[in-house]
């Protein structure tokens, strides 16, 4: 007998649900089961049993599986698992680093859960129904595997409502503490609000691409566009950088980007501190002002609707930073967005390059550190596209 209401696949499908891909789309199940919206169901083709994993009624995505196995998902299932990627992150994540991704979605066999370790304290995201339903599971295994200072809840996040969950909920679930944190990455100091900062506090998933930036900035003026709060800058500066200057439209985000800056022993002129729109900043750069910049936007496509309007507004970035740079600079441009894939990131570079009457030579391709991973099973958790290119003539 399976543990949980069965969700019986279409046999047709069988082959792709056992090529490892952790969705089961709703045109997929020949039977769908009788249970609440982030029920937890057992998938069966025939009669034999392929999985664990929750429904949801509510979206495409019908089911998304945590195990390949007819088990009970509890407590000491996510200890047994959050355990084993604990030791896997301790093999990459070196000393000097005290902050990283502890569980990263699908990759690590927990989708719709996003965990991130600050020095000792976690925040975690719940981003389905079927997650959010296992909270109290999460959090007793999360504390059993990391003994935290705190447990903090971001799951602010728009995709809930798609999930049929109405709130967002924020705040300290386990511990005490305001959010603030201090914490070290290759060796350098940072401070971030898990509570009220973006996404959990910082954009970890930078991390390895900092240390890239540190190579290349030796010697240049570089401009960090969407600095947040100075990740990049940081690196810049420790690596060499002549003059550093970093843009956000966020006051609060300059300021912890300014305290960044001085905590690693960095001093710039109040003006390298700029809290402008990034369009109109970049618009009115003097040629040749800097011969690095640097483009991190958030993400331009939260759906594959929104993808044309994306490739537009990062053609456009890229095309104003490359004009305002000399031939020689170079454009380090990131996208975050899931739904432009590594080609189309090519193609509007190489467009940007061609607006700007210049050609760009790619000198690196980076994406995701190890802490966030994806599988060849499941191409859609690749998302991060980080890349160093050079203004050459045509």
């Amino acid at each position: 007998m399976p543990r949980y209401p069965i969700a019986r696949l279409r046999p047709e499908r069988r082959k792709s649900v056992l090529a490892g891909h952790p969705w089961i789309f709703s045109g997929a199940l020949l039977e769908r089961p009788d249970v609440p919206d982030g029920a937890l169901v057992s998938l069966a083709c025939g009669e034999e049993i392929m999985g664990t994993g929750y429904y949801n009624s509510r979206t495409d995505i019908a089911v998304r599986l945590l195990s390949r196995q007819d088990e009970s998902i509890d407590a000491g299932f996510f200890a047994r698992r959050f355990a084993r990627l604990r030791e896997e992150r301790a093999g990459y994540i070196t000393p000097d680093t005290t902050a990283w991704r502890a569980v990263f979605g699908e990759a690590d066999g927990c989708p719709g859960l996003v965990v991130d370790h600050y020095a000792g304290n976690l925040v975690m995201q719940l981003h389905t129904a079927g997650m959010d339903r296992l909270r109290s599971e999460v959090l007793e295994a999360l504390v059993q595997v990391h003994a935290p200072s705190s447990v903090i809840e971001r799951s602010d996040l728009a995709v809930r409502k798609q999930e049929g969950l109405a709130d967002q909920p924020v705040g300290v679930l386990h511990g005490h503490g305001d959010g603030a944190v201090e914490f070290r990455e290759h060796g350098h100091l940072f401070f971030a609000d898990m509570l009220k900062g973006q996404k959990t506090g910082f954009f970890l998933d930078q991390r390895e691409n900092r240390l890239s930036v540190k190579q290349w900035a030796k010697g240049r003026s570089l401009l960090n566009v969407f600095c947040y709060t100075g990740g990049f800058s940081v690196y810049a500066a420790a690596g060499g950088a002549k003059r550093v200057a970093s843009l956000d439209a966020s006051a609060p985000a300059m300021a912890t980007c300014r305290r960044n800056m001085e905590a690693n022993g960095f001093a710039f002129g109040d003006g390298d501190y700029r809290v402008e729109d990034a369009f109109e900043a970049l618009s009115s750069l003097k040629d040749g002002e800097f011969d690095a910049i640097l483009l991190d936007p958030p993400s331009m496509a939260k759906n594959r609707s929104q993808l044309k309007n994306a490739i537009k507004a990062y053609t456009g970035l890229n095309t104003r930073a490359l004009k305002a740079l000399p031939q020689g600079g170079l454009l380090i441009s990131a996208s975050c967005t899931s739904h432009v894939d590594p080609l189309t990131f090519q193609k509007i570079l190489h467009e940007s390059g061609v607006r700007a009457g210049c050609s760009l030579k790619m000198l690196e391709w980076r994406g995701q550190p190890p802490d966030h991973p994806y599988r060849f099973s499941f191409p859609e958790g690749g998302y991060l596209k980080f890349v160093v290119a050079q203004k050459a003539h045509i």
